[in-house]
């Protein structure tokens, strides 16, 4: 049964608990206008687009049989809270709504797979799975996409359209975004990877939309910096301006005023200084440029100690100084860093930055945000209020300040991501702190930008950015977290005349140009099914016949074809190599690929054939690290027929002598005996990957082996190489059991609890060694 429409008014669908919806007109206006459609949703945050989401998911599941649908989101706890969503207002059977995440092991979500009617997931954990080869989505009906404006560049989302359209045998696409981007451009790149056909564009002012926005007040506080921090700011910018001044002198830059500068202009340097060491025509000009480096950095960093002091304060600021210190303790700063840690000048500054902090003076905004939140809480104990910050390092300070506090029950939301000492929070820890944060154990939260997309929390009345964000779109999400279910405040504080000010602007005229773009879409006739149709036509036919790439980081995946017979031979793909887009290609071409954690190589193709990969970039840069050499030499000691794949031109935009270059690899070909084959971008090296594996395997019968290192002879370390043939056991977890439990019979009869005892051994890797000690052989060939 599907959705009928009489007298104008929806007919309940069996599937949808309608006593728990409140469904919009826009709501089944859109819904009506992507039927059968890939369709782009733009829609404001808190209007209900998981409502949209569902009605065209029991759509899709009743219009076509025994099909799937798959919901994708950026992160664990939004693809949590979308099925939380589903599982409440659905009537479809519990076992069929499932969560997909990494915390499942891949063989149990291949099982999975067969009985699910919705699956919940993030980008990466289908990517892999389809790479993998784990399950197929020929049968899935409809993916959508959540916070779908990151369809660009080589995010997965690009990468799994292209495979569903090439796939499924009903395909439709969905995607859904508050914020798609701030020109006309990066909204069509959306389109065109997503394969949009129609758009719909719903904004504040929309007659359908109006009943339905919330007030949100917001608000720009602006402060002043006290003296002590303009002083420690007067120095910093007095080095930065001595920087530009040189940087400008050899014709690096236009100018030197620090207000012009923007530190995409610093980071553009790198590229530009390389050339001009490669095309030196005297050692005095390449002397000069090896300076230019130095001083180029240490721009960068004194242009980041000017944000802080200005935006996030001391403590900050401290963090950054003994972050650094900590490098040159180690030995492991390069000469840049130490010239500034010993300059006079710049000591001047650290040592009044420091005498601020014993004094416990933070910024300004501290006192601000205490003043604040307080006053919200008092107005409203069941408050809840989000604050937003740019740096980590302020999270931590700001949940710091504020932990022993009566009113303001405080805690902080982070990525997973590990900084230094600070271990950032898991996805379940992520998911349990939004359900503590619901129920009021805690009323405020501090967190980056991993707080921002999505997440949808009705209690949420207050969202304060301690810094501004020079993004529309990350404007947008940060702001969105507020005036969901009910009216919200939003405050803004920025520090005056300071980059506070400059990102403000640039948000501004970021959001204004994409208010503008979306007004000229929405309007225009462009958007109909078939000149997008056309279009997308027209883009394919250009380019008919032949593969090109945007460039190493950014394929264009949209020409690449399934090549027929590919799927009859294999590759052995380092899993650390999923996001490459080598990997990407190989798996749309439609090779069997096998994802390993391998020790030695990037790619194997046969048991005597392995290779390493590098870009141009990596291969200058693991030449100065020292790491080439050592990793090259493994791979020719593990493989008869060893090969170098080098992407891109080494010499182009590099500071290493060119005759320091033609040794490097006249050494790989003559002293180690590795072949070195160049290709032009990612599409080339997978085509060669995908000839490789073909010539190799059409001539060679046997099937593909996981381990290529020689057994040792020595019988201890026989041992270690049997344990750490277990997935998750390295070596030094192999010593570890081996020293504890002696023997292999020990290991292979311990329980979980006991393996767990084990230094370096969880109890992930427990139940795995558990589990395969265990498990009865099965001959399938």
């Amino acid at each position: 049964m599907i959705f009928v429409s009489i007298n104008d008014e929806f007919i309940s669908h069996p599937l949808i608990k309608e006593n728990l919806i409140s469904r919009r007109e826009y709501q089944e206006n859109i819904f009506i206008n992507c039927l059968n459609k890939n369709c782009l949703v733009v829609i404001p945050t808190g209007l209900g687009k998981t409502i949209i989401a569902l009605m065209l998911t029991v759509q899709r599941l009743s219009e076509i049989k025994d099909s799937k649908v798959i919901l994708l989101a950026p992160t664990k706890p939004l693809v949590e809270q979308h099925f939380n969503s589903f599982s409440k207002l659905t009537n479809l059977p519990e076992e069929s709504l499932i969560s997909l995440t990494g915390s499942i092991s891949p063989e149990k979500r291949k099982n999975l797979w067969v009985d699910i009617k919705v699956a919940f997931m993030t980008p990466q954990v289908l990517q892999n799975d389809l790479i993998s080869g784990l399950y197929s989505v020929k049968d899935v009906s409809l993916i959508i996409f959540d916070e779908c404006h990151r369809a660009v560049g080589d995010y997965a989302y690009c990468f799994l359209a292209k495979k569903y359209v090439d796939i499924s045998k009903n395909s439709q696409i969905l995607g859904l975004t508050a914020s798609p981007g701030s020109t006309e451009g990066k909204i069509n790149e959306i389109k065109q990877n997503l394969f949009i056909d129609h758009i719909e564009i719903r904004t504040e002012k929309d007659l359908d939309v109006k009943p339905y926005i919330h007030k949100v007040d917001n608000e720009w506080i602006k402060i002043k910096l006290p003296p002590e921090f303009l002083e420690v700011k007067k120095i910093l910018e007095e080095k930065l301006k001595f920087c530009y001044k040189f940087l400008k002198e050899a014709d690096l830059l236009g100018s030197y005023d620090i207000y012009k500068i923007t530190r995409k202009d610093l980071l553009k340097l790198n590229n530009v200084i390389n050339r001009r060491i490669s095309t030196a025509r005297d050692n005095d000009e390449k002397f000069q440029m090896f300076n230019a480096k130095k001083v180029a950095a240490n721009a960068i960093r004194l242009s980041h100690m000017t944000e802080l002091i200005e935006t996030q304060g001391v403590s900050a600021l401290k963090d950054y100084f003994e972050k650094n210190e900590e490098k040159i303790k180690k030995n492991t700063a390069n000469k840049s860093l130490k010239e500034l840690f010993i300059n006079k000048e710049f000591k001047k500054a650290k040592k009044l930055t420091e005498d601020l902090y014993s004094k416990g003076l933070v910024h300004p905004k501290i006192e601000k945000l205490k003043i604040l939140l307080t006053n919200q809480i008092k107005e409203n104990l069941d408050s809840r209020i989000l604050v937003f910050c740019h740096f980590r390092d302020s999270v931590n300070n700001i949940v710091k300040i504020f932990e022993d506090d009566e009113i303001i029950k405080i805690h902080k939301f982070v990525g997973q991501a590990k900084r230094g000492s600070d271990k950032g929070l898991t996805q379940k820890e992520q998911i349990n702190l939004l359900k503590e944060f619901k129920e009021g154990i805690y009323n405020t939260l501090v967190g980056t930008s991993v707080a921002e997309e999505g997440l949808d929390i009705e209690e949420c009345d207050l969202v304060v950015f301690y810094d501004v964000v020079p993004s529309a779109i990350r404007s947008i999400q940060r702001r969105g977290r507020t005036g969901r279910k009910k009216e919200g405040k939003v405050f803004v504080l920025m520090a005056e005349a300071t980059r506070d000010e400059g990102y403000y602007w640039a948000e501004k005229t970021k959001e204004k140009n994409m208010i503008a773009s979306l007004e000229k879409i929405k309007n225009s006739d462009s958007t109909s099914k078939s000149e997008q149709s056309n279009l997308l036509n027209f883009i394919t036919n250009e380019k008919e016949g032949e593969i090109e790439s945007k460039g190493f980081n950014d394929p264009d995946l949209s020409s690449i074809k399934k090549i027929e017979g590919a799927d009859n031979f294999e590759i052995i793909c380092d899993n650390r190599e999923t996001a490459s887009p080598v990997v990407r290609t190989l798996s749309l071409i439609g090779l069997n690929l096998k994802l390993e954690q391998l020790a030695v190589a990037d790619y194997v193709i046969s048991e005597k054939v392995g290779i390493e990969r590098k870009s141009a970039k990596d291969f200058n840069e693991s030449i100065i690290d020292g790491r080439l050499f050592k990793e090259l030499s493994e791979l020719g000691e593990h493989f008869s027929r060893p090969i170098l794949i080098l992407e891109g031109d080494p010499f182009k935009n590099s500071n290493i002598n060119e005759n320091a270059l033609y040794g490097a690899i006249t050494a790989i070909i003559v002293n180690l005996g590795i072949s070195i084959y160049r290709t032009e971008d990612s599409i080339e090296t997978a085509t060669f990957l995908y000839q490789l594996a073909k010539k190799e395997q059409l001539e060679s019968k046997s099937s593909l082996k996981l381990r290529f290192d020689k057994a040792p002879i020595d019988i201890s370390r026989l041992l270690e190489y049997i344990i750490s043939g277990i997935p998750g056991v390295n070596t030094l977890r192999a010593k570890n059991l081996l020293k504890e439990l002696e023997t292999l019979q020990n290991i292979f009869l311990a329980d979980i609890p006991d393996l767990t005892k084990v230094e370096n051994v969880g109890k992930k890797i427990a139940q795995e060694i558990y589990k395969i000690s265990r498990y009865k052989y099965k001959n399938d060939s």
